[in-house]
């Protein structure tokens, strides 16, 4: 056996594969493939210096990636700017025209894919670094997976001489999604069988099996991008192979040797080098590319693949030189945004849910419906309002959206398909805690639970809203623990967790040593949280994460905060009436005050003084919308925070300055009705540099 035999080999399978993930077309059957799959393999491990990179056996390594490198792309990974009517297109074309000089030019129309951008590298026609987008900047090694992805070339069909970069985005196909997301929820229920059972009776088949699960989890994915996102990233490659991702190839970088002079040339070269790629048409004026538009929409749920809109740009490569890019995306290419997905489906019923604070809203129980590729069963109808002006009866047809093709919403009921099933909802007079009435206060739209902290569903809710990562981020107490502890008597009210005992949970069903200790460790460990960290966490109306930062850096401590006056609490700029009267009414409580003290003798630092901001930004409220390309959005916020600013999710009056990306959308828009400070991220970055 020499390396011409194993070539051969090597030829016949990746030709296999080429015909099966690329063209759609198996020559050979998954047998036959599989034969010569176990011969080559075998011939490899018989033969170490017969073994290539471009072997299909080496698509999986088999060694788990501890962490993804950080690599600096060669080329920066622009993102696209955004358009959502036919208007904005023209504008665009206009713009270039002015540009350019050239009143026409051909423009090329393809499906946006609802993917993730990838980078990869070859070298002498070999695949040697597969990276993802990341900031643009600086993205992550995912090589290890990228080499699992069966229809991206290990090696390129036509032989290149140097270093050349391929793009594109690597996707999950939704009838592939499907069955990972059930494969999901039979992995769940097979866990759930496991952990039932006691480890030392268990089989070593068993113990692997449960590992296994744990390793890979067993959530159900939001959508299919997700699905592809968190496959990508995995640290085991044999987990990635295991999903079904693919790539569409959309550029291919310049090299020596290219002589290219059309966007549409190098779509038919990235297929010749053996790419899949995108479906495009090729367009001249306004008229053909709002046919092409309307033509992917109407048929975007025909693809095998989610897409959120479409792509345009300008076919000669040269204009793109010409046109360039500004800061954040290239100017011969931009993005068509699709309205938001809707489908009709049933509302089954109309339930009631409780938050933390005693909040009432009631929820659209839906038959389930696939909206943008989500399977969408359950829906908020906010308050009853809501559900009386939509016109919403339980046995209705409804419209469901996804709004942003995110977040699901009952867009109106079809009055026409109404029948005799269908039934007024009413709101019921108790709560579901069954010890209270259900009751509005002043004139606000969302009922309340009338007990307030007697109300045993706003009590657990507010004690998983504690241990959450929004509130002290305690390890282990999640939902399900909570319940647990509640239900054995062992907690009323989260300052219980603090005399909990390693005999009290080493007894309960199913705990074991290890996360008896962990758990006690980690709630022994939130007693050094920031005191605005633990402000944030007591679930005191409208005092979130911003704003409790707000108030302590601002008074000093918790403790000043609870003593100051409403004319203190006015002299904070952002700060509302409705926070002003929340905190008054909080502490007015006895059984508030009887907490607060008795977390000061545990430990907490109520009456520690912090160091009040004086920075630069001191005082000053900011919003940040869009996507950011120098700065994630976390290192924007600590930027802010770091020179007094303090950063809120939404804009108001109060609001000081907007700092907006890419899809700033309307956010931009309000804070310029309002006559605030919008800042674009140069602007930022030079606010922050002085």
């Amino acid at each position: 056996m020499n390396k011409k035999d194993v070539d051969n080999l090597i030829e016949k399978l990746t030709a296999a594969e080429h015909a099966y993930y690329v063209l759609n077309k198996p020559i050979m059957s998954d047998g036959e493939y599989d034969k010569l799959f176990n011969e080559l393999k075998e011939i490899e491990s018989n033969n170490t210096n017969l073994v290539f990179t471009y072997s299909p056996t080496q698509r999986v390594t088999g060694t788990p990636e501890n962490v993804f490198e950080q690599v600096t792309h060669k080329q920066r990974m622009y993102s696209l700017d955004n358009s959502e009517n036919v208007e904005d297109i023209e504008k665009w074309i206009e713009k270039i025209q002015k540009l350019t000089d050239n009143k026409i030019f051909p423009l090329t129309v393809e499906p946006k894919i609802d993917g993730l951008a990838i980078s990869l590298i070859y070298r002498d026609g070999l695949l040697v670094k597969g990276l993802t987008r990341g900031d643009g900047f600086i993205g992550e090694d995912v090589t290890h997976n990228i080499k699992t992805i069966k229809n991206i070339p290990l090696k390129l069909k036509n032989s290149m001489k140097g270093e050349i970069e391929i793009r594109g985005e690597v996707f999950m196909p939704t009838n592939s999604f499907e069955k990972l997301n059930k494969q999901k929820i039979n992995d769940q229920k097979k866990l759930d069988s496991l952990a039932q059972l006691d480890k030392k009776e268990m089989t070593s088949e068993q113990l692997k099996e449960l590992k296994d699960l744990r390793n890979e989890g067993t959530s159900e994915f939001i959508n299919a991008r997700n699905a592809a996102a968190g496959s990508l990233r995995q640290k085991d490659s044999n987990i990635t192979a295991n999903r079904d991702l693919r790539l569409l190839a959309y550029q291919l970088i310049e090299h020596e040797d290219q002589t290219l002079n059309n966007y549409h040339e190098q779509i038919e070269t990235l297929e010749e080098l053996g790419f899949s790629t995108n479906n495009i048409s090729l367009t001249t004026d306004i008229d053909s590319v709002a046919m092409v538009l309307k033509d992917i929409e109407e048929n975007r749920n025909k693809f095998n693949y989610q897409i959120d809109g479409a792509v345009l740009k300008v076919d000669s490569l040269n204009t793109q030189d010409e046109l360039g890019f500004t800061s954040k995306s290239p100017r011969w290419a931009i993005a068509f945004k699709f309205s938001a997905e809707e489908q009709t489906t049933k509302l089954l019923d109309i339930k009631l849910q409780v938050g933390r604070t005693g909040a009432i809203t009631p929820v659209a129980v839906l038959k389930p419906v696939n909206v943008g590729g989500a399977l969408v069963s359950f829906a908020t109808l906010h308050n009853p309002d809501e559900v009386k002006r939509k016109d919403l009866r339980i046995n209705d047809y409804v419209i469901v959206r996804r709004a942003g093709d995110v977040i699901p919403e009952v867009v109106s009921s079809i009055p026409e398909r109404r029948d005799s099933t269908s039934s007024i909802w009413k709101i019921q007079k108790e709560c579901l805690c069954g010890e209270n009435l259900i009751e509005f206060i002043n004139d606000e739209k969302v009922p309340r639970c009338a007990g307030k902290e007697k109300c045993k569903i706003a009590n657990k809710e507010s004690i998983i809203f504690y241990g959450s990562k929004s509130g002290l981020d305690i390890d282990g107490l999640g939902r399900e623990t909570v319940e647990t502890l509640l239900s054995e008597n062992l907690i009323s009210s989260f300052e219980d967790l603090y005399t909990l005992t390693y005999e009290q949970l080493i007894n309960l069903p199913q705990w074991k040593e290890k996360k008896t200790i962990n758990l006690l460790d980690a709630i022994k460990a939130s007693i050094e949280s920031e005191p605005s960290k633990l402000l944030s966490a007591l679930g005191i109306r409208f005092v979130g994460k911003q704003t409790a930062k707000l108030l302590v850096n601002s008074f000093g401590s918790i403790e000043k905060v609870f003593n100051a006056s409403s004319s203190d609490l006015q002299n904070i700029h952002g700060i509302s009436d409705s926070v002003i009267n929340s905190i008054s009414e909080w502490f007015t409580e006895n059984t508030n005050r009887s907490l607060i003290n008795n977390l000061r003798k545990i430990g907490f630092k109520i009456d520690t003084q912090i160091k009040t901001s004086k920075g630069e930004l001191n005082g000053k409220t900011f919003v940040l919308t869009g996507t950011l390309s120098k700065y994630t959005r976390q290192q924007a916020t600590q930027l802010i925070e770091d020179l007094g600013g303090i950063v809120t999710s939404s804009v108001s009056k109060n609001t000081n300055y907007l700092v907006y990306g890419e899809k700033a959308g309307s956010k931009l828009d309000k804070a310029k009705k309002l006559n605030i400070s919008a800042l674009a991220e140069e602007e930022f970055a030079a606010l922050i540099s002085k």
